[in-house]
């Protein structure tokens, strides 16, 4: 099965090992190719894959957007997000999809974090927040507050995933005290600044989970000094990987998922 992922850069992936370790765990031939993007050519990239015959591809930093008007069809979780982070060729069809969130929400639970009746302080307004919001609320999240540098696209936030979760709280603006944090900011990563987005006025939340993988960053530290449990990326990256297999090819089902997920984590972390 040949597949890959699209981004820009895309050197620091993870995900090629990924893949390339999952195949032999579950005894199947998989071909992951990273590639990476130039502007403007996100679309002829993704056409000439299907042509290739791919299976599909994840989508990384900066093309979810791309990717959710590339794709003539979308699921529902994808159309609610409104990013895409997976794609799935077919002779007709490009679908878009968004593991994004099933792949925190796994994360989260894996670690022990309860999400039912709490308050969760997303930083940015992105596709990695806009996953964040959704995995949140559709694990009970009472509150679910975004606080970004644009304060529009915040609330674009909050307009776009509302309507699906009517027991949650959405709202957008400076932040606030909250249960859960959760950095879905490009801080940290290679290439950006490693500063906290959390405002050293805020009280100690219970966990503090940031999607930058690999590394210890200021976020985290500053949320350990506060007393909190901290959690990168990884797990996340990592079951974000595995819901995309399954929408690919077929469901491994929760308990092969954790285990796959226990293995991989280990040998990431």
């Amino acid at each position: 099965m040949k597949l890959g992922i699209f981004g820009r850069p895309i050197g620091h992936s993870r995900s090629p090992y990924i893949f390339s370790r999952l195949g032999r765990l579950l005894d199947k031939s998989l071909s992951y190719k990273a590639v990476e993007v130039a502007p403007d050519d996100f679309a002829a990239t993704a056409q000439r894959s299907r042509k290739a015959k791919w299976r599909g591809a994840s989508v990384t930093i900066p093309f979810k957007r791309e990717a959710l008007r590339l794709a003539d069809r979308l699921t529902p979780v994808a159309r609610a997000v409104g990013a895409v982070n997976v794609l799935k060729f077919d002779r007709q069809h490009i679908t878009g999809h968004n593991t994004d969130a099933d792949g925190l929400m796994d994360a989260l639970k894996f670690a022990g974090v309860v999400m039912s009746g709490v308050h969760v302080q997303v930083f940015g307004a992105g596709g990695a927040a806009r996953a964040a919001g959704y995995a949140v609320a559709k694990g009970g999240a009472k509150t679910v507050r975004f606080s970004n540098r644009t304060a529009s696209t915040a609330k674009d936030c909050v307009r776009d995933l509302a309507p699906n979760f009517p027991k949650t709280s959405f709202s957008a603006g400076a932040p606030r005290n909250a249960d859960i944090w959760i950095n879905a900011t490009p801080l940290g990563q290679n290439g950006n600044p490693d500063i906290s987005p959390a405002p050293k006025s805020l009280r100690a939340p219970g966990a503090a989970v940031d999607m930058v993988y690999g590394k210890k960053t200021a976020f985290q530290r500053h949320a350990e000094r506060l007393g909190a449990r901290t959690q990168d990326g990884t797990a996340m990256l990592v079951f974000q990987a595995l819901r995309a297999y399954e929408f690919w090819d077929r469901p491994l089902g929760p308990r092969r998922r954790a285990l796959l997920a226990a293995t991989l984590i280990k040998e990431l972390s």
